[in-house]
């Protein structure tokens, strides 16, 4: 019964072997120095070049001059006029979109109608260019502010009202667009 001491012997021994044999093949080669004594003509595959007076006379102009254009006239394929009219489109599109997906930060959810109405009042004091927004879900009044596409936009506001609304929270919501 052979042991896997047996087999990785032999490995070990065949990988010395090929190694032995890879490290003389190296110093036979050293010793009797093929440097330079490339014997094959590849001339025959070189790109073969040639100046014409043109190219001379080109090369003597100065850098700064510009360019005169190739072609006198409309360019061929253009297409300006077909993507302003794609572009129009879509303007108009998106003046027809009034609401979008995006976050208010809600500062009060509770059963009174009063205690809503104080925590929008006091939101209008602390931001007075952000609308609050009261909805009643029967049977709770939630006093959502902002109306903000960012979730970052949102955080600034939410860590700003966090200390006088210990309970605020950012909730996805569907805002109008302005």
């Amino acid at each position: 019964m052979i042991t896997y001491r047996v087999i990785l012997l032999g490995i070990l021994c065949i990988f010395l072997g090929i190694l032995e044999s890879c490290v003389s093949g190296k110093a036979a080669s050293k010793t009797t120095s093929n440097v330079g004594s490339f014997k094959d003509d590849v001339s025959a595959y070189r790109p073969v070049y040639t100046v014409s007076n043109e190219t001379k006379s080109t090369e003597t102009t100065p850098v700064s001059e510009p360019s005169k254009p190739m072609t006198k006239g409309k360019p061929v394929g253009d297409i300006t006029q077909k993507l302003d009219v794609i572009l129009d489109t879509i303007a108009n599109t998106n003046k027809n979109i009034r609401f979008a997906q995006g976050y208010r930060v809600q500062i009060y959810s509770g059963n009174s109608s009063e205690e809503a109405n104080r925590a929008r009042d006091r939101s209008y004091t602390l931001f007075p260019d952000i609308t609050p927004h009261i909805v009643y879900v029967q049977p709770n009044f939630r006093v959502k502010v902002g109306d903000f596409i960012d979730r970052l936009e949102a955080q600034r506001v939410y860590v700003a009202l966090k200390a006088e609304f210990p309970t605020a929270l950012i909730v996805p919501e569907r805002i109008e667009i302005r």
